[in-house]
This record gives C-alpha cells, structure tokens and sequence, in this order.
C-alpha cells in the first residue's frame, strides 16, 4: 500500500513549535516578500482568510481578529522538513520526497495499516513536534484523495481500501481537486459533463488520451487502482537552478540592483554545489512593474551566456551574471523583480573541460573554504565584495521568527 504522510498547516505548525502561546489561536504564514498568505492556522481559516490572498486587503480584519502574522522562516522550515523526512525513513526504505511537507511511502509488511498510521503520526509528533495526515490507498493518486479525507476527520489518517470506500470517495470528489488536474482540463471536463472523479473513471480510455494527454490517462487509471506511478527513492537530477525574487518596492538604481542579481547568483552556485554539480549555461532576467504606469514601461530583460568550461565556481557564476546584467539592464526604469538560473547541468566530476581554462587547485580549495565557514558559522558570513553585506531579505521580512536551528544568538533558553 502506499502511504502519503501530509504535514498540518506546516509553516504554522514550524512556529507553533517554538511559541505554545500560539496553539488555538490563529496564525498566518506571508510569502517571501509579505505579500500574500501562504500557510493558515485552523483557526485562520475558519475566520475566512484564503490562500494567496494579498496582505494589504485584509490588514484591518487581521488586526481587528488578533490574528498573529508571521514572514516566511524557510531556514527554520527547511531543517524541521528534513527531521520529518528522518522521522519517516525508519518505516520505510521505498520513501519518495514530493516537496518541503509530503512524502510518499510503500509498506507491503503490515495487513493492519492503521496500526502503521497511527505510529506515523505518534512518533512525528513525539519526535519533531508536527500534525500530519496520513493517507493510505492502492495508488499514489488514492493515497491523495485519502489524504484530504484525513484532513478532516479526528483521527488524522484515513484508509481507502475496499472498493466501496474508494467509489464513495471518488463520487464526492470534485475533479479540479484531483492531484494531476489542472484549471485548465478541469474546465474542459466540466464542458464535457465530467464533474467528478467518479465520472472520469467511467469515461473510455480512448477518449482520455485523445481529448488530453498521457499523464491524464495514468491518474485515471491510478484511480481505478491500477499504479502508474511509481515511488521514486531517487530524485531525478535536476535540469535547472533558479533564485529569483520580487522587490517589495521597484528598483532604479543599477548598483542596487546588481547587488540584488549577485546574491542570486551566489545562492545558486551555493546551491549547484550542494547538489555536486557544475553548470555550463547561466541566464538573467530582470523584469519591470507591470501594473506601473499604464504598463508602457513594461520590459522584460533575458539574456543567456555560456562559460568556457562548466563550473560550479563562486567567483565565475557571480562574475558572469554582472557581465550579462550590464547587457539587459537598460536606465531610468524600475525593476521589480529579477533572477539568476542555472542550466545544462552536469555531475561535478563528469563535464567538458576546456584548454582555455584549466582546473585550479587553488581556486577549488579556495571554493571548499568558503563552504565550509558558511556551513559553520552561517550562510552569510562570507560573501562576495560585490554582494549586499546587509541582508536585505529580512527587509521585506518584517515579522521574521528567529532562527531556532540555525543560529546561535537565538538558541532557546532553558531553565531547569
């Protein structure tokens, strides 16, 4: 059977850890620039507030509701993820991560799941202090529907089994909620009198894949409980690395914003090296305010470049990503958003050299060092000269949490 282990409200949940003085009231989690809602409480959500809505309409409502708010903390999230992810690989070796709060697993030793269920959701909670659901179904596609019953029911997990659970299940679901459906199909099934998950499995399978495409097909067939999609131990490599950002108010200025684009660029390459790889293609794209000035001043600057060797080298990625900014960035403009991506990826011992620039022992030594102090002593205290020495992520951060698990200075007291 698989097992789908959702974590509750997780970015709440990573700062209810911290702070018992949240539980029961609600809570709210912003995007990365403040600007929209991208975690609630239960409790939140029973006051109305939506997901993705903008901060600015609902300040006086969250104001007037005591609704406690707080910038995204993807450090302290990141670290929680990879212990619930720690917590899970002991019931499984078939473990898929799908992203930061959900994991699929294979367990084939138990004839009473609820027992596995229950034990998932005591020792995550024991060990690392979060709510999940726990799904479990033939498929990974039922293991979602199973997931989103268990959501709402006490006992946290849900088990679709026998075919009379799964058809009851599937008859009351809505097909834009079926994992794989997007607006787009789901709009197109409606027209075609398809408004459940029920009434796509009963729809012929010539049909399915000549009206849309094969990946339709495998959730269809995933629903009937046929697996199409296998859990994946293995990550695919990855084809890109990208870090991009919104600016909470434009940019004008080209210093400030090449500053901006550095950054970016280091946190790729810090990334790229992470993953053991090199890259031989680097992109920039700096993008205007859209809804300024009647969109006439609208520009959207994009620009690839090739280095002459595939590299994964601080100095190179940051160098040239200022030589392809200098080319795309055009004056008296303001700049909202901008970003840096990593493409044609290679393993970092498997990539195209060349005779114009030969490997440097110094330079890699030179790279490990800076990994190092940063791994030690935090992300940020080596840079680039030509980087912000003032983070300027926490500026449009303002109601950041401390970093618990990161950071020294913001360590917990204990009394005992």
């Amino acid at each position: 059977m698989i097992f789908l282990v959702d974590c509750n409200n997780f970015y709440v949940s990573c700062e209810r850890i911290f702070r018992p003085d949240l539980k029961n009231v609600p809570v709210v989690v912003l995007s990365n620039n403040d600007g929209c809602i991208i975690s609630r409480s239960n409790e939140a959500k029973k006051l109305g507030i939506k997901m993705g809505e903008p901060v600015f309409k609902i300040n006086k409502f969250m104001k007037e509701n005591n609704i406690r708010v707080f910038s995204s903390n993807f450090e302290l999230y990141g670290e929680i993820s990879n212990r619930v992810m720690k917590s899970l690989s002991k019931f499984s070796d078939d473990l898929e991560i799908y992203s930061i709060d959900e994991a699929f697993m294979s367990i084939k030793y138990s004839s009473d799941y609820s027992i596995i269920a229950k034990e998932i959701i005591s020792n995550i909670k024991t060990d690392v202090g979060i709510p999940v659901s726990v799904g479990v179904s033939k498929t990974k596609t039922l293991a979602k529907v199973a997931s989103s019953i268990a959501k709402n029911i006490d006992q946290n997990y849900s088990i679709l089994k026998n075919e009379l659970r799964i058809f009851q299940s599937l008859r009351n679901l809505p097909v834009h909620e079926i994992w794989g459906i997007g607006y787009r199909y789901s709009k197109f099934l409606n027209k075609n009198k398809i408004f459940t998950a029920i009434d796509l499995v009963n729809r012929n399978k010539n049909w399915i894949l000549g009206n849309m495409n094969i990946n339709v097909l495998k959730t269809t067939q995933e629903l009937r409980g046929v697996e199409c999609f296998p859990i994946i131990n293995v990550p695919p490599s990855k084809k890109s690395i990208t870090v991009s950002r919104s600016f909470r108010e434009d940019i004008f200025n080209y210093l400030d914003l090449e500053k901006r684009v550095n950054d970016y660029a280091f946190r790729c390459s810090k990334k790229l090296r992470e993953e053991k790889l090199r890259a031989y293609t680097l992109s920039v794209f700096i993008v205007t305010n859209r809804f300024k000035n009647n969109n006439k001043s609208y520009y959207y600057g994009f620009l690839s470049e090739n280095f002459l060797a595939s590299t994964n080298n601080y100095i190179d990625i940051v160098s040239m990503s200022n030589k392809i900014l200098k080319k795309i960035f055009r004056r008296n403009l303001g700049y909202k958003k901008a970003g840096v991506i990593l493409s044609d990826l290679s393993d970092i011992n498997e990539y195209q050299s060349s005779y114009l620039k030969l490997p440097s022992k110094a330079q890699d030594s030179l790279m490990n060092s800076i990994d190092h102090i940063n791994k030690i002593f935090g992300s940020n205290m080596v840079k680039l000269a030509s980087q912000n020495f003032h983070d300027l992520s926490n500026d449009s951060r303002k109601k950041l949490s401390k970093k618990y698990m990161s950071s020294w200075k913001d360590l917990m007291d204990i009394n005992i």
